[in-house]
């Protein structure tokens, strides 16, 4: 007969404290990178839902909303729209029904698009969020274009736009000291070198302005995309859970140099580095459209408020 004498395991407070350590690590690690990546899209979002809900308030009560439907929106939905259904595509959802331009008088919507998923699969609830924050990573790639493409001075634009960019990858990395204050700067530098004198003796620069007039304006993420991208949320933060814990996992426990130069590509530093670049870069297109959808409002409220107090009917409220 055989008896069999179980080990009592006895971990020591070290051991525990270590592993409370790795543990903390890997959520805190999580939290940073999903907090500017996320803060980014949804604050700038708001902002550019507030600037285009007021613009739309302001038309209503003045000259209807036809000419903001049809001034901005026959360029500016189509954009909204396709920023929705390439992220179907890329985590292969279906596209049950798609209407790029097709305006609702009765509800209001200007178009949509229509998908289904596997509920069973994680990357398709994954791309519930990118789906829903679509226009605006799309709208970016499109002003980015824009201004490439059509801007005389292109490379100074962007040498301020990079500016931008290195001012919110310090803020990435915990550096707030006078973040503000440099990005307030950088943006009256892009500002000053895309509205310079020469700029507008060049047509394709009157094309520019138009275009990201229309897209900038679109950009808005409104609460249908936002609720839709919170149902891909927790999938996404699983997600950086588990990546992390495997690779912070792998370099506490010493196993890493089994993956030779191929480490260098997926360890925290290296992709970190990566997200810091993309998120830097669209904040900087974001908050380019911010600018130019609240230069929108701004000389579309002061127009027609003009216009509104000519006809006797006083100050336009955009609020409601």
């Amino acid at each position: 007969m055989f008896i069999f004498t179980l080990q009592p395991i006895n971990p020591t407070m070290n051991n525990i404290n270590s592993i409370l350590d790795f543990l903390k690590l890997v959520v805190v690690t999580t939290a940073s990178q999903l907090m500017w990546l996320l803060g980014l899209l949804f604050v700038f979002g708001l902002i550019l839902y507030v600037f285009a809900r007021f613009t739309r308030t302001t038309y209503v009560k003045s000259i209807g909303p036809k000419f903001d439907i049809i001034f901005t929106g026959w360029i500016g939905t189509p954009v909204h729209e396709l920023g929705h259904a390439i992220f179907c595509v890329l985590f292969r959802h279906r596209i049950v029904e798609m209407k790029l331009y097709n305006p609702n008088p009765d509800d209001g919507t200007l178009g949509y698009v229509n998908h289904a998923y596997n509920p069973n699969s994680t990357y398709q609830k994954i791309g519930n969020f990118f789906i829903g924050v679509g226009p605006i990573i799309f709208g970016a790639l499109v002003l980015y274009a824009a201004l490439y493409y059509l801007v005389p001075n292109v490379n100074d634009v962007f040498a301020n736009i990079e500016l931008q960019s290195k001012s919110l990858i310090k803020g990435v990395k915990g550096d707030f000291s006078g973040i503000l204050g440099s990005l307030w700067g950088t943006t009256l530098l892009t500002l000053k070198s895309l509205f310079r004198p020469e700029n507008f003796s060049d047509f394709k620069f009157y094309i520019f302005l138009y275009l990201s007039l229309c897209v900038a304006s679109h950009m808005e993420l409104s609460p249908p995309d936002i609720s839709g991208a919170w149902r891909g949320l927790l999938s996404l933060v699983i997600f950086f859970l588990v990546l992390n814990l495997i690779i912070l996992g792998l370099e506490a426990l010493g196993l890493s140099s089994h993956f030779g130069k191929w480490w260098n590509y997926v360890k925290i530093e290296s992709y970190a580095t990566g997200i810091n670049k993309w998120v830097g870069t669209f904040g900087a297109l974001f908050v380019f459209a911010s600018i130019i959808s609240g230069i929108n409002f701004i000389v579309s409220y002061l127009a027609l408020s003009i216009y509104n107090m000519v006809r006797g009917k006083g100050l336009i409220n955009p609020a409601w």
